[in-house]
């Protein structure tokens, strides 16, 4: 498993949270872009995306993209039940 590097998540984070990266579509308009903004910063750290058509987390563009890049249940989905490539939740004891 790839090391995640949180650091790179924070230095994305600052750099564009008052600010648009014209590589990502703005899905303000319809539904809002939070969950498309911590997608954006989960790859910053881990660099590895699921392109699984039905289970996988990915971004191509605006019309080839998972569902759980930027719906909320999708992504929390994703992240709990993922066993292979990309980035997974992890537990603290």
């Amino acid at each position: 498993m790839k090391e995640y590097k949180r650091e790179e998540v924070k230095e994305y984070a600052k750099k564009w949270a008052y600010k648009r990266n014209p590589q990502y579509y703005n899905y303000d308009l319809i539904g809002g872009d939070c969950t498309n903004f911590v997608s954006q910063c989960i790859y910053a750290g881990s660099e590895v995306m699921n392109y699984n058509k039905t289970n996988g987390w990915y971004y191509n563009n605006a019309n080839d993209k998972s569902p759980s890049w930027t719906g909320v249940e999708f992504l929390y989905n994703f992240l709990v039940k993922n066993k292979g490539k990309g980035p997974i939740r992890r537990t603290f004891k």
